[in-house]
Protein backbone atom coordinates (compact mmCIF):
# COMPACT_ATOMS: atom_id res chain seq x y z
CA UNK A 1 0.00 0.00 0.00
CA UNK A 2 3.05 2.52 1.25
CA UNK A 3 4.26 2.13 -2.80
CA UNK A 4 1.71 4.25 -4.12
CA UNK A 5 3.36 7.08 -2.28
CA UNK A 6 5.74 6.53 -4.98
CA UNK A 7 3.64 7.63 -7.71
CA UNK A 8 3.40 11.42 -7.25
CA UNK A 9 7.51 11.77 -7.12
CA UNK A 10 7.71 10.08 -10.54
CA UNK A 11 5.37 12.12 -11.83
CA UNK A 12 7.08 15.43 -10.44
CA UNK A 13 10.30 13.90 -11.80
CA UNK A 14 8.83 13.13 -15.02
CA UNK A 15 7.76 16.80 -15.30
CA UNK A 16 10.90 18.03 -13.67
CA UNK A 17 12.95 16.82 -16.54
CA UNK A 18 10.66 18.38 -19.39
CA UNK A 19 10.35 21.76 -17.73
CA UNK A 20 14.41 21.36 -17.67
CA UNK A 21 14.77 20.62 -21.04
CA UNK A 22 12.49 22.99 -21.85
CA UNK A 23 14.17 25.97 -19.77
CA UNK A 24 17.24 24.89 -21.17
CA UNK A 25 16.01 26.32 -24.79
CA UNK A 26 14.76 29.22 -23.01
CA UNK A 27 18.44 30.00 -21.73
CA UNK A 28 20.31 29.22 -24.83
CA UNK A 29 21.92 25.93 -23.48
CA UNK A 30 20.48 23.84 -26.48
CA UNK A 31 18.57 24.09 -29.87
CA UNK A 32 14.88 24.11 -29.89
CA UNK A 33 12.72 21.27 -28.06
CA UNK A 34 11.69 18.14 -29.55
CA UNK A 35 8.32 18.78 -31.60
CA UNK A 36 6.44 16.08 -33.44
CA UNK A 37 3.57 17.52 -33.60
CA UNK A 38 3.32 21.80 -34.08
CA UNK A 39 5.87 22.80 -36.44
CA UNK A 40 8.01 25.61 -35.19
CA UNK A 41 5.51 25.86 -32.22
CA UNK A 42 7.93 24.90 -29.44
CA UNK A 43 9.99 27.65 -30.39
CA UNK A 44 6.80 30.34 -30.73
CA UNK A 45 5.74 29.57 -27.19
CA UNK A 46 9.15 29.33 -25.43
CA UNK A 47 10.18 32.61 -26.64
CA UNK A 48 6.40 34.51 -26.23
CA UNK A 49 5.89 37.64 -24.50
CA UNK A 50 4.50 35.46 -21.52
CA UNK A 51 7.11 32.97 -21.11
CA UNK A 52 9.77 36.37 -20.84
CA UNK A 53 7.50 37.77 -17.94
CA UNK A 54 8.85 36.74 -15.19
CA UNK A 55 13.01 37.36 -14.17
CA UNK A 56 13.70 33.47 -14.67
CA UNK A 57 12.30 31.66 -17.71
CA UNK A 58 8.96 30.25 -17.29
CA UNK A 59 9.71 26.71 -18.00
CA UNK A 60 12.36 26.74 -14.85
CA UNK A 61 9.78 27.85 -12.53
CA UNK A 62 7.70 24.91 -13.27
CA UNK A 63 10.80 23.43 -12.55
CA UNK A 64 11.23 24.75 -9.12
CA UNK A 65 7.64 23.81 -8.60
CA UNK A 66 8.36 19.78 -9.66
CA UNK A 67 11.29 20.02 -7.22
CA UNK A 68 9.02 21.29 -4.20
CA UNK A 69 6.21 18.58 -5.59
CA UNK A 70 8.69 16.00 -5.59
CA UNK A 71 10.52 16.64 -1.84
CA UNK A 72 7.09 16.88 -0.22
CA UNK A 73 6.02 13.34 -2.38
CA UNK A 74 9.31 12.23 -0.95
CA UNK A 75 8.54 12.99 2.68
CA UNK A 76 5.10 11.75 2.68
CA UNK A 77 6.76 8.34 1.23
CA UNK A 78 9.29 8.15 3.86
CA UNK A 79 7.15 9.62 7.06
CA UNK A 80 3.25 9.06 5.35
CA UNK A 81 1.43 9.43 9.43
CA UNK A 82 2.13 13.14 10.85
CA UNK A 83 2.93 14.62 7.56
CA UNK A 84 -0.51 16.48 7.24
CA UNK A 85 0.75 19.72 6.44
CA UNK A 86 2.94 18.27 4.01
CA UNK A 87 0.11 16.50 2.25
CA UNK A 88 -2.17 19.33 2.25
CA UNK A 89 1.07 21.74 0.81
CA UNK A 90 1.59 18.93 -1.88
CA UNK A 91 -2.11 19.25 -2.63
CA UNK A 92 -1.91 22.65 -2.97
CA UNK A 93 1.21 23.09 -5.19
CA UNK A 94 -0.44 20.43 -7.55
CA UNK A 95 -3.31 22.23 -7.34
CA UNK A 96 -1.89 25.23 -8.61
CA UNK A 97 0.39 23.91 -10.87
CA UNK A 98 -2.51 21.93 -12.62
CA UNK A 99 -4.19 25.27 -12.65
CA UNK A 100 -1.36 27.54 -14.13
CA UNK A 101 -0.63 24.55 -16.98
CA UNK A 102 -4.30 25.12 -17.61
CA UNK A 103 -3.75 29.01 -18.24
CA UNK A 104 -0.35 28.67 -20.09
CA UNK A 105 -1.87 26.03 -22.42
CA UNK A 106 -5.19 28.38 -23.27
CA UNK A 107 -2.54 31.12 -23.68
CA UNK A 108 -0.66 29.25 -26.39
CA UNK A 109 -3.46 28.50 -28.58
CA UNK A 110 -5.66 31.44 -28.29
CA UNK A 111 -2.86 34.01 -27.80
CA UNK A 112 0.29 33.16 -29.52
CA UNK A 113 -2.02 30.71 -32.20
CA UNK A 114 1.11 28.01 -31.61
CA UNK A 115 1.30 24.79 -29.83
CA UNK A 116 4.28 23.16 -27.77
CA UNK A 117 4.13 19.32 -27.56
CA UNK A 118 6.52 19.03 -24.25
CA UNK A 119 4.91 22.25 -22.92
CA UNK A 120 1.44 20.30 -23.24
CA UNK A 121 3.19 17.17 -21.64
CA UNK A 122 3.96 19.66 -18.79
CA UNK A 123 0.67 20.98 -18.04
CA UNK A 124 -1.01 16.83 -18.27
CA UNK A 125 1.44 15.94 -15.67
CA UNK A 126 0.73 18.90 -13.45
Amino acid sequence: MRWRSVGPVCIAVVGLLISLDLAAFQVGIVGPPWEPLFGDGSRRVLTSDLSRLLPVPDAAAGAGAYVVEALLGTALFIRPIGLVPAANALAAIASIGAAVGAVLVGYQLLVVDAACTLCIASAAVS
